[in-house]
């Protein structure tokens, strides 16, 4: 799947959606990348990360909600049109950290606010975990992949877990219903039932790109078992109540890889951190776009008067 074709479905997919969005590219020191940002609006910046076999694109029904703020949608190594990365076993945290610090050094930004869905809530819950303070705050919107204690793995990623199947189950032709099909699998039918057709080929397209099914396959079986996820990819007790950076979660209650209540217990022990609970599945601003927006908007509130606050003292 050629980059030029990848970039006419997304510009359908604003076009239909009437955003204007603006295409960035920067190289990253650390970790030796290039990397995409898509970048809309005005205000306070806002970084957004998508979820693992996504990209930048998965962010446009929740972009036009988002009044007052600068977003910046990355594209994660191997994923939309960032470079793409060999990951291997105990070493993706390490990896995650580097590029956060990257990231945030490219944009020339400080402590902004995260927005994450799976993997890209993951990767900031570790880098916040590891004591690291360059993120202010972070919503999480639908579970955080397997961060959290008790997250299961389910078809069809199970499948990308596996060696040499993960690529093939990617880069396989996939029309748009047998595409919508998986997406529903791993997002939930309603999150499906809500994308419109130009943002389900937007991210069909993108997914088959060569190197992204390679980066994503490699991925999932150095992050997961092919039942669970491995041992170093969950936060310990310890390193959730380590977290000092404020924290939203909206979960849905047909989030398919792990229950409200389970990911609860563990979401407690983050001091301060709060659980939104809405009808939907893995990924929330599908369905509920304006009510994720609020959520984001007051979290961000919140934590700008907290900074005031402690600033003034």
């Amino acid at each position: 799947m050629d980059d030029q074709t990848i970039r006419r479905a997304e510009s359908d997919l604003f076009a239909s959606a009437q955003l204007d969005v603006e295409e960035l590219f920067f190289d990253l020191p650390r970790t030796g990348l290039r990397v995409r940002v898509l970048a809309h609006g005005e205000g306070t910046p806002l970084v957004l990360l998508h979820g693992g076999a996504m990209s930048s694109a998965v962010w446009s029904p929740l972009l036009g909600a988002l009044a007052g703020f600068r977003t910046l949608a990355v594209d994660l190594p191997g994923h939309g049109l960032s470079d793409p990365v060999a990951y291997r076993r105990g070493e993706v945290r390490d990896h995650a950290r580097l590029l956060i610090d990257d990231i945030l050094d490219a944009l020339e930004l400080d402590r902004p606010q995260v927005v994450g869905h799976s993997l890209g809530a993951m990767f900031a819950l570790w880098h916040m975990a590891s004591g690291a303070e360059r993120i202010a705050g972070l919503v999480a919107l639908g579970a955080p992949a397997v961060a959290l204690p008790g997250t299961r793995v389910r078809m069809p990623l199970s499948l990308l877990t596996v060696r040499g199947v993960g690529v093939a189950v990617l880069r396989s032709p996939s029309p748009r219903p047998a595409y919508r099909q998986l997406l529903a699998r791993g997002l939930g039918a309603a999150e499906v039932d809500a994308a419109p057709d130009a943002l389900v080929d937007a991210l069909r397209l993108a997914a088959r790109r060569p190197e992204n099914a390679a980066t994503v396959a490699s991925l999932m079986h150095a992050i997961d078992g092919f039942r669970r996820p491995r041992a170093e990819s969950v936060l310990t007790s310890a390193e959730l109540a380590s977290i000092s950076a404020r924290a939203a979660f909206m979960l849905g209650s047909r989030d398919p890889y792990i229950s409200v209540e389970r990911a609860t217990e563990s979401i407690r022990r983050i001091p301060g951190a709060t659980v939104h609970e809405v009808p939907a599945g893995h990924a929330p601003w599908l369905v509920v776009p304006r009510r994720a927006a609020e959520l984001i908007a007051d979290h961000a509130d919140s934590a700008a008067s907290s900074s005031a606050s402690t600033a003034n003292r």
